[in-house]
């Protein structure tokens, strides 16, 4: 008997144990932790190849940063130079930048919105597991937690500075405390979901109309279940969420009126775009810089009122105006983003999508799958009470509204983010209860077929995924063979390259800039073509310097350094040689692919400089080999001593700048780099913030010492 009873605790144990296991991996809190963990990697993964800086970019996220950057060194809040933006992000990302600049760099502040929009994303894990478990079951929640965790758009937003970031985050938080609110009646839910929603509409204004969507979904839930006393708790609750949206964002458009004297609730981006996409420049074709140019002549106060009235106008007379794109625009809202971007667009724009290739296909097929699943869970009989309409409500909005204006993937974030709650519905339901053959069934069939019908009319994929995956073997081919030195194989590899996919800009570049190192002119402007990519203007710029033509050398390097959303010194340093030189004047916009570290030329007089900022290094290719006794000639200025490290070769030198004017400061080549035919000079030195230096400057910028000119002598 003791033996019999030794041995069953024997058996028994592991199996406790096994069990104790099984139910420790599923508790939610392991689960989550996982997948927040999953997401933080990737995040911060793309954070690491991600090349876009909004120091150098002419588009949205440069506006953001240059007007955030001021506020925080000013404490003055200026516009758009032509519209009235959305300042809610503006004032995060000011917040932020001043923190960077208290360390002495604003580029710590750029750090630092990335960490906080990175923070704010993993929390949408856990919230988002919340708001589907509350609305549908636990298992949805997992599913729509892992969706927030992996899909790609949810792992880009969070390196970028737009709004986007902090309307979706916002968006979610709302929503997730509404349906709080639903669950226990807690005011407090509801002033919460009030505010949330106040600043996801001062990052974007689409969030005012999300005012209607909230308030229908709050007078239903608090109508069915309070049957006998049915006014005073749906007013209460509908005040309770009203009241702090309303005051959250009365500030702003107090504001606005003040200035303008115009009623402006958040911004005129809407209304202006509207108009942009209905005036009479594009409407008979003359394109959209026209209607700009109209804009742009009119003072800002001014500019409302004629959009307003222009807007009544083509509505009394030219109504069908508004409709003319309606059909285009909804049939491109149903594209493979990622597929679009790698494989039908003609340039990556800076964007990674090389590195991130494979989850950008896994975030397509996420999209995919949960686009066509969704509609059973909208069609379905509710399981989670009025949610539907705010949802539905979202999604038919900003559908609207890129159908009337223009599609941008980024406005369309609302319509995916509840299409993924939906789809992750529906998945759940797969192996957990029978599908029945309904109505509603057989309506969402319907839907779905419909959307599959839309989606893959709309582009050839498997023909464009073929193509693509031919021009990215040829291209991968052609690094191989750059790298083992093979000219003919390199030829031979961007050529066919080119044949896969004849209008892909970025590979245009990269071709022209190997024949440009060739000394190849003819064939590279032919190869380069004229699509007006950055790096392609900076291969074009790169031609016109190596035949002489100064002029277009100089706009087209210009141009690129300053919008081109990268950092152009670095890129050119790594993709161009330039011809050899002994001299080097700094500042003239001919000196890129000598140089990284500086900061944008400037001309004082006839001279024309650049400020090192910090850490940087000036390379020049010879013309001769040095026959070691060779010297250095550094031409400096600072506006206080400074202390210039110096490194050239493996010797290490230090200057003390002196301010009071332009010096030349001499250093001897090491001699051991006698017969080599490239000097490099890795420059160093402490750098400081001239607005607080300087009184009335506004310059964020941390610089440290001047460069004129670099010489072997």
């Amino acid at each position: 008997m003791e033996y019999t009873s030794n041995h069953s605790m024997t058996i028994a144990q592991p199996h406790r144990q096994w069990s104790n296991l099984t139910q420790t991996i599923r508790r939610p809190v392991v689960i989550l932790g996982t997948l927040v963990a999953i997401g933080l990697a990737l995040r911060l993964w793309f954070i690491a190849v991600n090349q876009i800086d909004p120091r150098f970019s002419a588009a949205d996220d440069g506006d953001y940063y240059v007007r955030a950057l001021r506020f925080a060194v000013t404490g003055e809040y200026l516009d758009n130079s032509w519209l009235v933006r959305p300042p809610g992000h503006i004032f995060f990302f000011a917040a932020m930048l001043r923190i960077g600049l208290w360390f002495g760099d604003p580029a710590i502040g750029i750090a630092l919105i990335r960490a906080a929009q990175v923070i704010l994303s993993l929390a949408l894990i856990p919230l988002g597991y919340d708001l589907a478990r509350r609305l549908f079951d636990q298992r949805t929640g997992y599913i729509f937690a892992a969706i927030l965790a992996v899909w790609m758009p949810m792992v880009e937003l969070p390196a970028l500075i737009l709004s986007e970031p902090l309307f979706l985050s916002m968006l979610l938080i709302h929503a997730w405390l509404l349906v709080r609110w639903r669950d226990d009646r807690r005011l407090g839910w509801l002033i919460g979901a009030g505010v949330t929603l106040a600043l996801a509409a001062l990052a974007r204004s689409p969030g005012l109309y999300g005012a209607l969507f909230a308030a229908l979904f709050i007078a239903i839930s608090a109508w069915q279940p309070l049957r006998r006393n049915r006014f005073q708790p749906v007013a209460a609750a509908l005040l309770a969420f009203l009241l702090p949206f309303a005051l959250t964002i009365a500030p702003w458009t107090i504001r606005n009126y003040v200035l303008y004297r115009d009623l402006i609730l958040v911004d005129t981006l809407g209304p202006v775009n509207l108009w942009i996409a209905t005036s009479d420049a594009v409407h008979e074709g003359r394109g959209e810089g026209e209607a700009k140019g109209i804009l742009a002549s009119l003072p800002q106060e001014e500019r409302q009122r004629f959009v307003s009235a222009e807007l009544r106008r083509i509505a009394t007379t030219e109504p069908w105006r508004f409709t003319r794109n309606l059909w285009p625009h909804f049939q491109h809202i149903w594209k493979a983003q990622f597929v679009e971007d790698f494989f039908v667009k003609a340039s990556f724009f800076t964007r990674p999508l090389r590195e991130i290739w494979l989850p950008g296909i896994i975030g397509d097929l996420i999209w995919l799958i949960t686009t066509l699943a969704a509609p059973f869970a909208f069609l379905a009989r509710p399981r989670e009470g009025a949610f539907r309409l705010l949802a539905l409500g979202w999604i038919g909005y900003t559908c609207l509204m890129v159908m009337l204006i223009h599609v941008e993937p980024r406005y369309l974030l609302p319509v995916w983010l509840w299409f993924g709650l939906y789809g992750a519905a529906a998945l759940a339901r797969l192996g957990q209860q029978p599908w029945q053959v309904d109505r509603f069934a057989l309506a969402g069939l319907a839907v779905s077929v419909f959307l599959a019908f839309l989606i893959f009319s709309y582009r050839d994929y498997p023909q464009i995924i073929r193509a693509g995956i031919a021009r990215e073997q040829a291209w991968a081919a052609a690094q191989q063979a750059l790298a083992r030195g093979d000219a003919a194989a390199t030829e031979q590899a961007y050529r066919a390259m080119l044949a896969a996919d004849p209008d892909f800009a970025d590979g245009q570049a990269e071709f022209a800039r190997w024949l440009l190192a060739q000394g190849r002119y003819d064939e590279a402007w032919q190869v380069a073509g004229n699509y007006p990519a950055h790096r392609s203007n900076l291969v074009r710029g790169a031609l016109a310097r190596a035949q002489g033509d100064v002029q277009t050398a100089t706009a087209l390097l210009r141009d690129t350094e300053e919008k081109a959303g990268e950092d152009v010194q670095r890129l050119a340093f790594a993709w161009l040689a330039p011809a050899p030189t002994r001299s080097l004047t700094l500042g003239t916009d001919l000196d890129l692919g000598y140089l990284y570290g500086f900061a944008f030329g400037e001309r004082a007089g006839d001279v024309t400089y650049r400020w090192l900022q910090g850490n940087g290094a000036i390379r020049l290719p010879l013309p001769e080999p040095l026959t070691g006794n060779e010297t250095v000639a550094l031409r400096l200025a600072a506006p206080a001593p400074t202390e210039l490290a110096v490194i050239i070769g493996e010797q290490r030198y230090a200057i003390l700048v002196a301010p009071g004017g332009w010096r030349v400061y001499y250093l001897p080549l090491p001699a051991q780099m006698r017969g080599q035919r490239e000097v490099t000079v890795y420059l160093s030195a402490p750098t400081f913030l001239p607005y607080q230096r300087f009184p009335n400057s506004t310059d964020a910028r941390p610089l440290s010492v001047m460069v004129q000119q670099v010489s072997i002598r």
